[in-house]
């Protein structure tokens, strides 16, 4: 959710001496790229560059926004072929322009910096390292512009596990431009990732000094306290950042994240719809919203906002996951089986869903389906099995109750109290289903007891037993 790339290359970003046709549609292709390029829109903007370069291939501006959007593309997608193109375009925009540009320069180090963490070969940054310090001893070099190279060179460094010198070369930027925004953020990064939280939160009190109106401080200080599991001071962070620009849909989603993770879906859901009505393109939020729905109870609501996720990502096995165990929870079986198999169609290895399958199969009175499924299991020798195996084995009756407690994994208790919740309910449901209520209604309750709320084995007990967020 960070752009800071993008707004790196773009901090100094100014028009050079153009060798391009300056005929005014080119003009007003430039723009529109450019614009594309403020707002994220990676591929409208290759999209419109290679547009004017069909023209003119030495238009210094296009090369430089299609190398740019190529390598913030291609870092997205994990597609290092994509990189490659967008930094044979940005050193294609240097020898193009008419006067040496120093902004072009930027993406190229970017993308070398980005290989680098893609394929971890170090020598790709080092490269940046190395041309970094040739900018940095250009005589004509602005304090802005050695800022910018400062930061290039130490996310170069952090690519290449040195957070010492990292750390250093992010502070020089500061030095060189103290409302050097990304530069802030990467040192807190590389703090973080030593583990030294005392200079993060030292560092996001500085930023926010400097840069006193700007929510993306606040906002990534409520990441790291998220990613810390320090749920109110999230809240706090991200509801700073709100106070700053009360439409920063970045900070509502994080904001909508850390109350569903604490148990307060309400609160969650009017913050999620607030960031999808900023921004309606947010799939990943839907699901969210569906969810904060779910566990309050209102698995038809939910179901809509996982259909419209599905229907934006038919190919997100998870999407399908989702739909999936929300037509469960409203008894639809049919409807969960449909989801549980695209699941597997799409994703083979999506082995987790199995179990699912199998006893949706079995409420459907598809045994003969179920065991199908089950052979796979059965195959394996007993040191081969793991926890899914064994569930599946329960369900078709080859192991009982207690076989199936006795093969919960005690080495973590993590994963311990997890599988305690999917064994729970699960009997709870073979219980039911035979005449069982009051044991169902017990085993439910256990499952709940697990606590281990973004389970769907703790979701289908709370809606077993009617007991909501």
């Amino acid at each position: 959710m960070r752009k800071f790339s993008a707004l790196t290359l773009l901090l100094l970003f100014a028009a050079s001496p153009v060798l391009a046709d300056p005929a005014p549609e080119h003009e007003a292709q430039r723009e529109q790229a450019t614009q594309a390029y403020a707002a994220g829109d990676w591929q409208q903007v290759i999209d419109t560059a290679s547009g004017i370069l069909e023209k003119n291939d030495k238009d210094n501006i296009a090369l430089h926004l299609r190398g740019s959007a190529r390598i913030e593309l291609g870092i997205v997608m994990g597609n290092a072929a994509m990189i490659r193109d967008g930094i044979t375009d940005a050193r294609q925009a240097i020898s193009a322009a008419s006067e040496p540009e120093f902004n072009y320069y930027l993406p190229y180090l970017y993308g070398m910096t980005s290989l680098t963490r893609l394929e971890d070969q170090p020598q790709h940054a080092q490269v940046t390292v190395n041309v970094a310090g040739q900018l940095l001893e250009t005589a004509t070099i602005t304090a802005e512009q050695k800022a910018n190279v400062f930061y290039q060179r130490g996310l170069a460094f952090a690519a290449m596990k040195q957070p010492v010198n990292a750390t250093q070369d992010f502070k020089s930027a500061i030095g060189a431009f103290p409302q050097h925004l990304a530069a802030y953020m990467a040192m807190a990064d590389a703090y973080a990732e030593a583990g030294q939280d005392a200079e993060v939160l030292q560092t996001y009190e500085q930023a926010a000094a400097a840069l006193p109106k700007e929510p993306l401080v606040d906002n990534n200080r409520g990441m790291f306290h998220m990613n810390r599991k320090q749920l109110n001071d999230a809240i706090r962070a991200f509801s700073a950042a709100l106070q700053k620009n009360p439409k920063y849909d970045i900070a509502l989603t994080n904001r909508g994240y850390v109350w569903l993770e604490g148990g307060r879906p309400a609160e969650a859901e009017k913050d999620l719809l607030a960031s999808l009505q900023l921004n309606p393109n947010q799939p990943a939020v839907r699901s969210m919203l569906g969810t904060a729905k779910l566990v309050q109870g209102r698995w038809q609501e939910a179901v809509q906002d996982y259909d419209a996720v599905v229907k934006a990502t038919p190919n997100d096995p998870i999407a399908h996951a989702d739909l999936g165990f929300a037509k469960f929870f409203g008894r639809d079986y049919a409807g969960a089986l449909t989801e549980f198999n695209a699941v597997i169609q799409i994703s083979p290895e999506a082995r987790f869903i199995d179990p699912w399958r199998t006893w949706t199969l079995l409420k459907l009175g598809r045994k003969a389906e179920a065991t199908g499924i089950a052979q796979s299991s059965r195959g394996r020798g007993e040191k081969e099995r793991n926890w899914i195996d064994w569930v599946i084995l329960y369900h078709i009756g080859d192991i009982t109750e207690a076989d199936l407690i006795n093969h919960v994994d005690r080495t973590e208790p993590a994963i311990q109290t997890a599988q305690l919740c999917e064994a729970r309910f699960f009997i709870a449901e073979h219980q039911l289903n035979d005449g069982q209520r009051q044991e169902a209604a017990n085993s439910y309750q256990q499952a709940l007891a697990t606590n281990k709320r973004q389970l769907s084995a703790w979701r289908g007990a709370s809606y077993a037993l009617r007991k909501f967020q």
